[in-house]
């Protein structure tokens, strides 16, 4: 294969026209640039090609899926689609992946229509990412049906189905699915696991999570990964079994790294254990001393306890070293657009109707007993501004935008790409009785399903 250099000089002749398009496999420099992450290069090589065909195409949207740029595969396809390139299974499974990254229902609804219009071979790797992207997107429902009819469940089936009942806290209902799994000898591989084990710790479900976890080894001979040891430290946690958890990670036969101190830490922000947290933080910092998240949780736990000068002095240390902190945001999709809120967003055209119905919602909660945990706001402030940012929070601004631009009684449906604070878990339990509305949050942890005042995690995630 050419060298970088080299490739450039090509993407570089192409691009003026001086090429001769057959000297090299122009499909393969292609697949090579996608592979380095030079996209542009990538596309320059693909817009050169006169006659496209649908490996070619598929070729160019699976790159962009594969480095995260969801909405140029999702363009991509359209344009495919326009043309006429009719797209295969192959194709279809990228895209599916791609909405249940996005949490895009409606491109995932549409292109579930496409396969079966066009009688598109709906092959096990189809019906899988089917499942994958109703579950991701909040649709269970739609999940279990289309895996309920899919003609073959094999391994994979099985896990994306364990993995989504995992995702929406139905932890005995995936362990079910995981009996009926080795009762139709599916073997489980890592993956599998990773959902049982998840399965178990959104619905705390302690002592089952660590019979699982032994037997991963001892029935099935696979080798706990890093994954798996978070999964396991995860239930600790969130049961509050803190001590345990400490000497699971001291009990582990390899060196524990960032996702495994990252839920012990997790789990010391929950249940405000200060020198557990300063101690699970100092390691985690100690192998990636640029984690954001580790510096924020550590100033909550400080925040919590009323320690602001400590927790003002870790905002200090981040700032010193230009550590920062991934801002929250919230996206929904309405009439095929995307929208994304921010916190205290003033960008939204509609951005006066929706604070004002963010104030209206504020108001009305109230009177059904609601009352803002100010211990989320980590700085030092008067009640009256901590009340005022906990009210601009970016899942309340999409709920009131939401409100305000669909029917009376479809479903609320919102993705956010850090996990829910408790002041909004609360709100969002009151605005569902308020409105008498499903609202279906999908957080970095899992999915929260809002109904008559209740949530599906019974506050427990």
């Amino acid at each position: 294969m050419y060298s970088k250099s080299g490739r450039l000089e090509i993407a570089r002749k192409i691009a003026d026209g001086t090429h001769d398009l057959n000297v090299i496999p122009l499909t393969a420099l292609m697949h090579g640039y996608i592979k380095f992450g030079e996209l542009q290069l990538a596309r320059d090589v693909f817009d050169s090609v006169s006659d496209k065909d649908v490996v070619l195409w598929t070729a160019m949207i699976v790159g962009y899926a594969q480095h995260g740029l969801d909405h140029d595969a999702l363009t991509l396809f359209c344009i495919m689609f326009l043309e006429g390139i009719e797209p295969n299974d192959y194709t279809i499974a990228c895209l599916l992946s791609v909405c249940a990254s996005s949490g895009v229902l409606d491109y995932g609804k549409q292109l579930h229509a496409h396969v079966l219009r066009n009688d598109i071979r709906l092959t096990i790797s189809v019906s899988n990412a089917l499942v994958t992207m109703y579950a991701r997107c909040g649709s269970l429902i739609a999940a279990e049906y289309v895996f309920k009819h899919a003609g073959v469940h094999d391994a994979v089936s099985y896990t994306s189905m364990i993995m989504a009942k995992a995702q929406h806290g139905l932890g005995n209902e995936a362990i079910e699915l995981f009996d009926e799994m080795m009762e139709q000898r599916k073997k489980p591989d890592h993956i599998t696991y990773i959902g049982v084990l998840a399965a178990c710790s959104h619905a705390g479900l302690v002592d089952l999570g660590w019979h699982h976890f032994q037997m991963m080894h001892k029935k099935h001979a696979i080798e706990p990964q890093m994954s798996h040891y978070a999964c396991m430290i995860d239930p600790f946690g969130r049961a509050g079994l803190l001590k345990e958890a400490d000497e699971f990670i001291r009990s582990m036969p390899v060196e524990p790294d960032v996702v495994v101190r990252g839920a012990l830490l997790s789990a010391c922000r929950i249940h405000n254990n200060v020198d557990l947290a300063r101690r699970a933080a100092e390691k985690l910092l100690a192998i990636e001393p640029e984690n954001s998240g580790a510096y924020a949780v550590i100033a909550n736990v400080y925040a919590s306890y009323g320690e602001w000068q400590e927790a003002a002095e870790i905002r200090k240390i981040m700032k010193d070293r230009g550590v920062k902190k991934e801002p929250g945001c919230c996206w929904i999709q309405i009439k095929k657009k995307v929208h994304v809120f921010g916190v205290q967003d003033s960008f939204h055209p509609l951005r006066e109707q929706i604070y004002a119905m963010v104030s209206k919602l504020c108001c009305q909660v109230r009177e059904l007993g609601y009352q803002p945990d100010t211990s989320s706001v980590l700085h030092d402030l008067e009640e009256e501004l901590k009340e005022q940012l906990l009210s601009h929070h970016s899942e309340k601004l999409a709920v009131a935008f939401e409100l305000i631009s669909t029917a009376d009684g479809s479903t609320l449906r919102i993705m956010k790409n850090l996990r829910v604070c408790n002041d909004c878990h609360a709100w969002f339990k009151f605005v569902s009785r308020l409105v008498q509305r499903e609202i279906v949050l999908r957080d970095a942890n899992r999915f929260h399903h809002f109904k008559n005042g209740l949530c599906s995690c019974k506050d427990y995630w």
